[in-house]
């Protein structure tokens, strides 16, 4: 091999061994001692338990075992009751008219909040997470956008139609046990 004033292999040498074929021999890098590294294992490719197969050693016996996770999603669904139907719980819309702030609480409470969230954020802004909380725990469609107008525009009707949706679960996980 030709080599440099520096000791090093120069380029042209480098060059001539490509067009012949031969494999580049640019030594070790600095400070990388071969014999240092032998009978240690190799580098870890993967992680245990993310999924890869894993081994199970049993006398002579060798099993492979991989376990593979399939989610779904059930599909979106509506809401059970539209937002104006009042006459189908006519229980919570008298209470909602006549005691809001009470039943508020009352609400806050049966969907499992402390019923002091309305009285921590003031006005009807206690209601937009709990829709959004119901909505997604449920997978119903909508959005926090959808979910804000319809505080804003009928808070009433909100809190009528998520007691409404709260007995429609209940009733239906009732049924399946």
């Amino acid at each position: 091999m030709a080599e440099g004033e520096s000791g090093k292999m120069s380029f042209s040498s480098l060059i001539s061994q490509q067009q012949n074929g031969q494999p580049f021999d640019q030594g070790s890098p600095p400070g990388y001692c071969p014999q240092q590294y032998s009978g240690q294992p190799g580098p870890v490719t993967v992680q245990p338990g993310m999924g890869q197969p894993y081994e199970y050693h049993s006398g002579n016996t060798t099993v492979i075992v991989q376990q593979q996770q399939i989610l779904t999603r059930p599909p979106m669904r509506d809401w059970s009751t539209g937002i104006c139907g009042c006459f189908e719980d006519m229980a919570s819309c008298c209470a909602v008219f006549w005691c809001t702030s009470c039943y508020a609480c009352y609400l806050s409470n049966k969907l499992g909040e402390t019923c002091c969230l309305p009285l921590a954020i003031s006005g009807f802004g206690s209601l937009i997470p709990l829709r959004t909380k119901v909505r997604t725990a449920n997978n119903i469609r909508g959005s926090i956008c959808e979910d804000c107008c319809m505080v804003f525009w009928c808070p009433a009707c909100v809190m009528c139609q998520l007691s409404r949706e709260h007995d429609y679960i209940q009733l239906k996980q009732q049924q399946i046990l």
